[in-house]
C-alpha cells in the first residue's frame, strides 16, 4: 500500500463552511460596549443619559453573552445552559418586575439594592401621635410659610449667617425619621408643615420647630409609588404646602387638594382634582405647590377642556374659575406683573403659559420642550425686572432669559434676550434638573446638573463652574445674605460665598448618611433651618453674625 493510500481522505462538501467559534466575541463584545461608556463619559452629555446607557450595555452584555453560549460555544449542554440562564437572570433580576430594586440616585448611578419585597421604611413607620392643638397661630417676620419662602427663588434677606463652624458650629435641636416624600417644610412662628407618606397613608403633618414633636395629622388613605425601581420611585408626596393665614394647603401626589385649618388639622375642604377636572397624573406624581391669588388658591391640575390651570375660592372651595390646555409639569405656579399685567406664570409640558390673575385667561405661551417622564421641566419660572422672565432646566436643555412685552397693536411678544441652551445650538447653561436657581447682584447660582455653575444674568455668559468631591449632586440651593446655603444629594449641608469671581466654599457639615437621597428644599425661618429627605428630617439652629428677631 502506498504512502499516498495510508493518508485519510478528507471530503469536503461543496458550500459548507468550517465550523465559526467566536473565541473572541465575549472580550469584544463587552471590550466594545465598555469603550462606548468611557467616550460618553469624557464628553458633556447629561448624566441620566450616560447612566441610562450604562445600564443598557449591562442589559446588552448579558443578551450577547447569551446568544454566544447558546449558538457560537463549544461548552457542553450543561454549559450553553448556564451561560445563557445566568445573565437572563441578572437582567430580569434587575428589571422593574424583578425581585431586586435599585436605589438611585439623581443621575441614576446606584446607590444601594433592596430585595422587592422587603417592606421600604415609611411601611415600617407608625402613623405619628399628635400631642394636640395650637392655641395662637400667629405670623413672624421671619416665616417661610410656601415653597421657596417669600420670592421667586429660595432667599432669606436680611440675614447674615456665620460661615465660621469650627468656631461657632451649628447647632443641632433633633432629627428624627420621618416618612417619605420629596415635600419640604412651610414654617409659620414655631410650626412647620410638610406632607409624607407612611403605609398606605399620604400625610399632612404639623410639627413643633423646636422639639419636632407631631401637633396634628390629616390622613387621605392613598399611595403613590412610581414604578421602575430606584430613587425615582420612591413613594409619596412631591409638593410643599402652602399656609396662609390660619389655613394650610396642600396637594397630595395623586392630586388631592387639601384645606386644612392650620391649628387643628381638620379638614375645610378638598377635591380630587383628577376626577373633578379629568386630569391623568404626570410620570412621577404630582409636585406643584398651591398658589395663593387674593381670595383664591390656584392649582396645576393639568386637566382637559380648559381645566389645566384652576382657581378655588379659599373660604368654600368651589371653583372660580379654571383655564389652559396642557399637562402639567413638576415647577409651581407663580404670580408676577409683567408688561404692566398682573398674571400666573406657570411651566407645563412643552410650553410656559401666562394666565390673568383675576379671571385665569391665557395670554401667552412660549414653547420650552419638556416630558415629564424622560425630560421633566421643574425648575421655576423667575420673573425680574424690566419685564424678564428667566428658565431653566436639566437633561441637557439648558436655560434662557425671555423678555415679555405688550401693545395694542401686536399684542403679547415673548422673544429670547439671550438663551443657551441646546435646541437653538447654544453651549447650554444652567441645566438645573430636580431644583431652582437663587440671582444675586447680576448673577445667577444653580446647579448645573450636578455641579455648581455661576452665570452672569444679562447675558448668560459662564463664570464659572465647580465639580466638587464629593459631589452636590441633584441637591438644592438657598440664598440668605452673601451667602450660598446648599443641601447636597448626600445630605452634606455646604456654604459658599455668592460672588462671581470664583468657587470660594466656606463650610460644610454632615447631616444625613451617604446612603440616603435628598432632593427636598431647605427651609429656613432663622435661625432655624428645617432639612428632611425620604427618611429622616432635622432642625438645626444656625450661628448669626447679628442675632435675629427670634433671638
Amino acid at each position: 500500500m502506498t504512502d499516498a493510500a495510508k493518508q485519510p481522505q478528507v471530503i469536503q462538501t461543496a458550500g459548507a463552511q468550517p465550523a465559526r467559534r467566536l473565541h473572541w466575541f465575549p472580550i469584544v463584545w463587552v471590550g466594545m460596549l465598555i469603550a462606548i461608556c468611557a467616550v460618553l463619559f469624557s464628553i458633556d452629555v447629561d448624566p441620566g443619559i450616560k447612566h441610562t446607557v450604562v445600564l443598557a450595555s449591562i442589559a446588552l452584555a448579558a443578551l450577547g453573552i447569551a446568544g454566544w453560549g447558546c449558538f457560537f460555544s463549544q461548552f457542553s449542554l450543561r454549559g450553553r445552559l448556564l451561560v445563557v440562564l445566568l445573565p437572563l437572570l441578572l437582567v430580569v433580576s434587575y428589571s422593574p418586575a424583578g425581585p431586586i430594586k435599585l436605589i438611585l440616585d439623581g443621575d441614576l448611578g446606584m446607590v444601594d439594592w433592596r430585595w422587592r419585597w422587603t417592606a421600604q421604611p415609611d411601611e415600617m413607620l407608625a402613623l405619628p401621635e399628635a400631642v394636640g392643638t395650637i392655641d395662637q397661630w400667629e405670623p413672624t417676620p421671619n416665616d417661610y410659610s410656601r415653597f421657596l419662602g417669600s420670592g421667586y427663588w429660595a432667599e432669606v434677606p436680611g440675614v447674615e449667617l456665620d460661615t465660621d463652624w469650627q468656631a461657632k458650629p451649628p447647632k443641632k435641636l433633633w432629627q428624627q425619621e420621618i416618612g417619605a416624600g420629596w415635600s419640604s417644610f412651610s414654617i409659620v412662628g414655631n410650626y412647620a408643615v410638610t406632607q409624607e407618606q407612611r403605609g398606605e397613608q399620604e400625610l399632612v403633618t404639623c410639627y413643633e420647630v423646636l422639639t419636632g414633636e407631631t401637633v396634628w395629622t390629616h390622613e387621605d388613605r392613598v399611595r403613590w409609588d412610581p414604578t421602575g425601581g430606584g430613587a425615582l420611585g420612591h413613594p409619596g408626596p412631591r409638593a410643599t404646602p402652602t399656609i396662609h393665614e390660619s389655613k394650610v394647603f396642600a396637594q397630595g401626589a395623586t392630586g388631592i387638594l387639601n384645606c386644612l385649618d392650620a391649628r387643628t388639622g381638620k379638614l375645610l375642604w378638598s377635591h380630587d382634582t383628577f376626577k373633578k377636572h379629568d386630569a391623568l397624573n404626570v410620570t412621577w406624581g404630582k409636585a406643584c405647590s398651591p398658589l395663593i391669588v387674593d381670595d383664591t388658591v390656584v392649582a396645576s391640575v393639568g386637566g382637559s377642556a380648559d381645566q389645566s390651570l384652576v382657581a378655588y375660592r379659599i373660604d368654600s372651595g368651589k371653583v372660580a374659575w379654571a383655564a389652559g390646555k396642557y399637562q402639567s409639569s413638576y415647577a409651581s405656579p407663580v404670580l408676577t406683573q409683567l408688561a404692566g399685567v398682573r398674571q400666573i406664570v406657570t411651566v407645563d409640558q412643552g410650553y410656559v403659559t401666562a394666565h390673568d390673575a383675576d379671571q385665569g385667561e391665557p395670554l401667552w405661551e412660549y414653547a420650552w420642550p419638556s416630558d415629564s417622564g424622560a425630560a421633566a421641566a421643574a425648575s421655576q419660572p423667575i420673573p425680574l425686572p424690566g419685564n424678564h422672565l428667566f428658565l431653566s432646566k436639566g437633561y441637557g436643555h439648558g436655560s434662557a432669559l425671555l423678555k415679555v412685552s405688550h401693545d395694542s397693536r401686536s399684542g403679547w411678544q415673548v422673544a429670547p434676550a439671550w438663551k443657551g441652551v441646546r435646541q437653538y445650538g447654544e453651549k447650554p447653561v444652567m441645566k438645573t434638573k430636580m431644583s431652582n436657581v437663587v440671582v444675586h447682584q447680576g448673577y445667577v447660582y444653580g446647579l448645573d446638573e450636578e455641579n455648581l455653575q455661576c452665570i452672569e444674568l444679562a447675558t448668560g455668559k459662564k463664570e464659572w463652574k465647580k465639580r466638587r468631591s464629593p459631589k452636590i449632586g441633584y441637591g438644592q440651593i438657598m440664598l440668605v445674605g452673601d451667602t450660598l446655603l446648599i443641601i447636597s444629594e448626600q445630605g452634606e449641608l455646604i456654604l459658599v460665598e455668592a460672588t462671581h469671581q470664583k468657587y470660594r466654599e466656606l463650610a460644610s457639615l454632615r447631616v444625613f448618611d451617604e446612603s440616603q437621597i435628598t432632593w427636598n428644599n431647605p427651609a429656613f425661618a432663622p435661625p432655624y433651618l428645617l432639612i428632611r429627605n425620604a427618611e429622616e428630617a432635622a432642625c438645626y439652629e444656625l450661628p448669626l453674625v447679628a442675632p435675629g428677631i427670634r433671638n
